[in-house]
């Protein structure tokens, strides 16, 4: 340990066989249970969020602006996330496995490079055990937002420490870069970002040494995702609409479908991760020697997970993954330093060791029995080619909030008659400015390129609907569509987390030659489906 001057650890681990023999088995358990999870799951579809912002992305090749031309409010570096994904690994689902794999790769190494000076195995078990649980959350999960943002956050920390470990400059440049990265999907990890830069800092002129040269590339880090992103919006022409969005909408956003505490709390874990906290927390309470600047500062991770979990307010699986890769490299460090003390620790030590490498098979096998119900996708598109297929490229709109829809225009790469990706946006109370804004912009872009076929999606986000009572909300688009469409199609499936699943088709009465051949719509849906599975 004489290479770590900063640090104030414990005493080597014990290297006696039997420890070593053991450290093996359990290697060997979780790289078989993570082996499963990615042969058994590397066939997931590209569904949920992910298929929608690729939409979205989809739309901007086709001219389009975000903020600008298309009613949306994620942040920019999602975006840039997505579209490099789509143009070098490409859009279709193996790419999108190919990335959530390398995402958890990143995060594999980030947590064995910050475990190493303590035990290399803690590192290990905290990223096997993250990676089951989110294999067990299902293909909805795969590379989501906050995803990203765990895996950056980590990341960020494994470069903070070796700058500080090794009393080099250069990698707090890397640090600052992942940082604002993650704060370019979601702006909570930004202030995070630069109270670890404090504490880094602080740490530096406390050992006497030099804190300008490392601060300084931490922000010229932070600079290259914040320019990229100015650069982005500016070649997009949507700077003023992006401010627009982060002022009114994203407030707008945040306040709907937000739960209570008690609700949040009971979905933010599972038993088996409260076993291990409790089993972490039981070792902290026998021995404190684990107390150092290091894990203070990793525990200072996990509670930020847990604000922004709390703070987003809607209690999604995915919101909880900076929490949980923070919870699981925290415990993996704590069992393994625990082997290093005798008696009790030592005992709660192995039995954390123990219950994660129960639970790991558990995951697994969760992972390859998760399944996202496609049917709502394929009857859509086998509605939809029944009308046109192709030919529908820029005169269809859906009007709805999960993804299915999008997904399945996705898929047909069928390009939207208007901006509009969300119905909350357009329903809702009437008086709210945003409301107010955005019915205006979408009834513009109607009229100016009145759709040949409309989709209206069953429910509205968060209300409790399952019919389309929604329309009422807008009485005027209500009756422009009856007036201007008929019924073509109507469908009904198993409702998901996000609410009742369903949808409308309606064709424009003038397009009467398209209402109808309705006894052929069994074998288009069937011909859609094996594009799909095929990979076309």
């Amino acid at each position: 340990m004489s290479s770590l001057p900063f640090l104030c650890i414990a005493p080597d681990v014990p290297t006696s066989y039997p420890y070593q023999k053991v450290r093996i088995v359990l290697c060997v358990v979780l790289a078989i249970c993570v082996s499963l999870f990615v042969v058994g799951t590397i066939h997931w579809p590209l569904v949920n969020d992910p298929s929608q912002i690729d939409y979205v992305c989809f739309m901007m090749d086709h001219g389009m602006s975000p903020y600008k031309d298309m009613i949306e409010m994620n942040m920019p570096g999602i975006y840039l996330v997505n579209w490099t994904v789509m143009h070098t690994l490409g859009g279709g689902p193996f790419a999108w496995r190919a990335f959530d794999f390398a995402l958890m790769g990143a995060a594999a190494l980030a947590m064995i490079a910050i475990a190493w000076p303590y035990d290399w195995f803690g590192g290990v078990f905290g990223a096997s055990l993250f990676i089951l649980f989110h294999g067990r959350d299902g293909p909805a999960q795969a590379g989501q937002r906050d995803l990203v943002i765990a895996v950056l956050l980590v990341c960020a920390y494994a470069f903070l420490f070796h700058a500080l470990r090794k009393g080099k400059a250069w990698p707090m440049f890397f640090f600052g870069m992942c940082a604002a990265a993650a704060a370019t999907i979601k702006p909570t990890p930004l202030p995070f970002a630069l109270l670890l830069l404090a504490i880094a800092a602080f740490r530096l002129k406390r050992l006497g040494k030099p804190m300008v040269p490392p601060v300084v590339l931490a922000f010229a880090g932070m600079c290259v995702p914040l320019t990229v992103v100015g650069i982005f919006l500016a070649q997009k022409h949507a700077l003023g609409e992006f401010i627009y969005v982060m002022r009114k909408v994203l407030p707008y956003y945040a306040h709907l479908g937000r739960h209570n505490f008690a609700y949040l709390l009971d979905n933010s874990m599972t038993s088996s991760i409260v076993t291990l906290i409790i089993i972490a927390l039981a070792i902290a309470a026998f021995d404190r020697s684990w107390k150092n600047w290091e894990t203070i500062t990793l525990l200072l991770g996990v509670a930020f997970g847990v604000l922004s979990y709390f703070a987003q307010g809607k209690g999604f699986p995915y919101h909880r993954y900076p929490m949980l890769a923070f919870i699981m490299l925290c415990v993996g460090l704590m069992f393994t330093s625990a082997l290093r003390k005798p008696g009790m620790v030592r005992a709660l030590g192995m039995a954390g060791l123990a219950f994660g490498v129960i639970v790991a098979p558990l995951y697994a096998q969760r992972a390859h029995r998760r399944y996202w119900d496609e049917a709502f996708i394929y009857a859509l598109s086998g509605d939809l080619s029944q009308l046109g297929g192709i030919r529908l490229s820029g005169h269809v709109q859906c009007i709805y909030m999960p993804a299915d829809c999008d997904t399945a225009l996705y898929r047909m790469q069928l390009v939207q008659s208007t901006g509009l990706f969300y119905d909350y946006f357009i329903f809702g109370p009437s008086q709210h400015p945003v409301i107010e804004e955005y019915r205006s912009r979408f009834w513009r872009e109607l009229q100016g390129n009145p759709p040949r076929v409309i989709v209206i999606g069953q429910g509205l986000y968060p209300d409790d609907l399952d019919d389309y009572r929604k329309l009422n909300q807008w009485p005027q688009f209500e009756t422009y569509l009856y007036a201007n469409y008929v019924l073509y199609d109507e469908r009904a499936f198993k409702p998901s987390d996000p609410g009742p699943r369903g949808f409308r088709v309606y064709v424009q009465k003038n397009e009467s030659q398209l209402d109808g051949n309705k006894s052929e719509l069994s074998a288009s849906l069937d011909k859609a489906r094996m594009m799909h599975e095929s990979g076309n």
